[in-house]
């Protein structure tokens, strides 16, 4: 479904990402782990173009997307969050979780504007389909409340929610987990799957809780200073020597 072919970027000089090749299958729970600094973040951007590829490509479901606008990457059906929650701090939940739908309207300005039927039966629509992706994350207490006044931990909930509205069918997660609670995490963890197996989503996601990378991951790909030191799945991974001198040194 996703794969890059010898991605390189660099920042003055400094190689961010470089030659890195990996390939993700549909259906795949798939991670990305590395120290910090590894480039697993700059790899986000560049699948979901937010930077261009100094070399290499990236397709995905077998179409080149290295040079499409990021608007694009979203409408062929990418989602992603980020590391620092993007949501609009002064609207609801049930707001920010509808603007995820704004790739899917089929109705013109004029329409929108006179509020016709047509359009009326498409925020319907909408409407129930964001319930749904309430409803699968427990986001019920939440959904008129304010983003601003919400923890942390339950904003980042939202972010996949709203990723999730966009009715993808990759999402990439930059560290999910990240200021979660021991709790939130395990329940993170049921909420990938249920995403992986029940919404038919491809997963790949950046995290650094290794707990979690090893209960839900099929594959993992480990970065150190931009540059692929091992790919396998969880418990090929945690053994690997590359792996453990990356992060514990000689």
């Amino acid at each position: 479904m996703l794969a890059a072919d010898n991605v390189s970027i660099s920042f003055g000089g400094v190689h961010a990402v470089r030659d890195v090749s990996f390939e993700v299958a549909a259906g795949q729970v798939y991670s990305i782990i590395g120290p910090n600094g590894a480039g697993k973040t700059t790899l986000f951007n560049l699948v979901s173009r937010l930077y261009d590829v100094d070399a290499g490509s990236i397709t995905f479901d077998g179409e080149p997307i290295t040079r499409v606008p990021p608007h694009q990457v979203a409408e062929r059906g990418i989602a992603r969050t980020f590391q620092n929650t993007e949501l609009f701090e002064h609207e609801t939940v049930l707001k920010n979780l509808l603007i995820g739908h704004h790739v899917h309207r089929q109705t013109a300005l004029w329409e929108e504007l006179l509020f016709l039927p047509k359009v009326r039966e498409q925020d319907l629509v909408f409407r129930q389909q964001v319930e749904d992706v309430i409803d699968l994350l427990d986001l019920q207490s939440y959904r008129d409340q304010i983003i601003g006044n919400l923890p942390y931990g339950v904003r980042k909930m939202v972010e996949i929610a709203r990723a999730l509205c966009l009715g993808p069918r990759l999402i990439l997660l930059d560290e999910p987990s990240s200021g979660l609670n021991p709790e939130e995490t395990e329940d993170l963890s049921f909420w990938i799957e249920d995403i992986n197996e029940e919404l038919d989503i491809t997963v790949v996601m950046v995290e650094h809780d290794m707990n979690l990378v090893n209960q839900v991951s099929d594959r993992v790909l480990v970065l150190a200073d931009g540059v692929v030191i091992a790919v396998g799945t969880p418990n090929e991974i945690q053994g690997h020597p590359d792996v453990l001198r990356a992060y514990l040194g000689d």
